[in-house]
């Protein structure tokens, strides 16, 4: 079976990870910063950008996999995935120019929507199929 949605959210997220820890080194040779932020401000918001990422990627990606195996593609997975990819690209940008930054907020306003509407839809298919 294919999964269409879920692995281009997927693939898109791996990306945005792979630009986000490439970001955090980048700042640790540009500040000579081996382990943890070395108090430098800039790395430790990156750093955090790129762990708050790796925390929520893996259980939306598992949340949309699953309803997509119960429901199939459709518009409101794409839409759910979208709104996740954006909702985590505001996050990261929002973050990385300021603490509380505006998009920052957003953002993580958005991945805890789109947290809350993947598993209330995905227990909605599941219990639907009893």
């Amino acid at each position: 079976m294919q999964i269409p949605v879920t692995a281009a959210c997927a693939a898109i997220c791996g990306l945005l990870i792979l630009i986000l820890a490439f970001r955090v080194s980048l700042l640790r040779m540009r500040h000579r910063v081996a382990i943890g932020d070395g108090g430098v401000e800039a790395l430790a918001r990156a750093i955090r950008v790129h762990a708050n990422t790796i925390e929520f990627v893996p259980i939306f990606l598992l949340l949309s996999l699953c309803y997509e195996l119960y429901a199939g593609a459709n518009v409101v997975l794409i839409g759910l995935d979208a709104v996740f990819v954006a909702a985590r690209i505001a996050f990261a940008v929002g973050f990385s120019l300021a603490p509380l930054h505006p998009l920052r907020r957003v953002g993580a306003g958005l991945s805890y929507l789109t947290l809350l509407l993947a598993s209330t839809l995905l227990l909605a298919a599941v219990v639907t199929t009893f």
